[in-house]
């Protein structure tokens, strides 16, 4: 586990989870008798589906696989609920400005880490377990990440998925045996705000030198 957990303090921690599921190989899942949990099980088999084919599409210009990086963001994830829970209770005291520019940030950071990282976890296998139900408005997606080499040990993971009547279904968290990667994200950013005197800014600071960092490798 510690070297799954180095993998993860390399990349901001929720972050890491989506580059995980770019490379990931699904066996078939068990027959359940909830539509609802079949409906949750397949949107996030399609989600891994389409991170693959980003990845196998090895002719793509770095823009270009961003551009799908985007695509699949929009499509599977609720990124405005994301955006807002991941900071934390300094969300509602920030300016409409501070609010663009760390959503704006907040989303180049996970692109920019999915489309360096999606090459360097090859071979590791999603094996579907067991799906629940969470009252009316939420499914937790249960499996295995196994890697194919045994370098890594089997770990379990959980998509938790909005299914809200009426509104299409999006990844709203992912939990790493038992622990959330956004409200690790959340309690990050939250240290890094009151290191900074409880200042939003200095936040944003945060994300804008890790992308200046990015762009200078």
């Amino acid at each position: 586990m510690v070297q799954l957990c180095c993998l993860f303090r390399a990349t901001i921690a929720f972050f890491a989870v989506f580059i995980l599921a770019a490379s990931i190989t699904v066996n078939p899942a068990q027959a359940r008798a909830d539509s609802r949990v079949l409906k949750a099980d397949a949107f996030i088999l399609s989600l891994i589906n389409d991170i693959r084919i980003t990845v196998e599409a090895a002719t793509e210009t770095n823009d270009e696989r961003k551009a799908a990086i985007n695509a699949v963001v929009d499509t599977y994830f609720d990124v405005d609920g994301i955006t807002r829970f991941s900071a934390g209770r300094y969300w509602r005291a920030a300016s409409d400005e501070q609010r663009v520019h760390y959503a704006r940030q907040f989303r180049n950071v996970l692109v920019n880490t999915a489309s360096r990282q999606f090459d360097q976890i090859k071979g590791l296998t999603f094996i579907p377990t067991i799906s629940k139900v969470r009252g009316d408005k939420l499914i937790l997606v249960g499996g295995i990440i196994q890697d194919g080499t045994g370098a890594l040990p089997d770990v379990e993971i959980f998509w938790r998925v909005s299914a809200i009547a009426g509104q299409p279904m999006r990844v709203i968290d992912v939990e790493i045996e038992n622990i959330s990667m956004l409200k690790t994200q959340r309690d990050e950013n939250e240290a890094i705000i009151r290191r900074g005197g409880g200042s939003f800014d200095a936040l944003l600071q945060s994300l804008d030198e890790r992308l200046a960092a990015m762009a200078k490798q």
